[in-house]
């Protein structure tokens, strides 16, 4: 009788876990493939830039560059939302994979231990 409470009581913690680790992965997944997005507009940028500039602080850049500049900014940004999504999409499968043959031997053992 302890025993099944035992396994029952296991079996819920460990289903807790993977619940709770399938809601992270699936919350990493869509971060992964919809990132958050970028705030920064290129006027915003320029502003900035120009800013710097007056105050010594950078050097005056053709209208190009500073574009280009912006645009490897957004991605880099986008770049780095998407590995901390992958980053934490292997973490929370962690949370899915260990518990799971916890929960497993568990079950088997309580279906072993009821009389038929």
């Amino acid at each position: 009788m302890v025993r099944n409470v035992y396994l029952y009581a296991v079996m819920l913690v460990t289903l807790v876990m993977m619940i709770g680790g399938s809601v992270a992965v699936i919350m990493s997944a869509s971060d992964y493939f919809v990132p958050g997005p970028y705030y920064d507009t290129y006027e915003s940028y320029a502003q900035n830039h120009a800013h710097n500039v007056k105050e010594g602080f950078a050097e005056e850049v053709s209208e190009e560059d500073l574009r280009a500049r912006f645009q490897l900014e957004r991605d880099t940004y986008l770049d780095n939302q998407r590995a901390y999504a992958a980053n934490s999409m292997v973490k929370s499968l962690a949370w899915v994979l260990i518990p799971l043959p916890v929960f497993l031997i568990s079950a088997g053992r309580l279906r072993k231990a009821k009389p038929e």
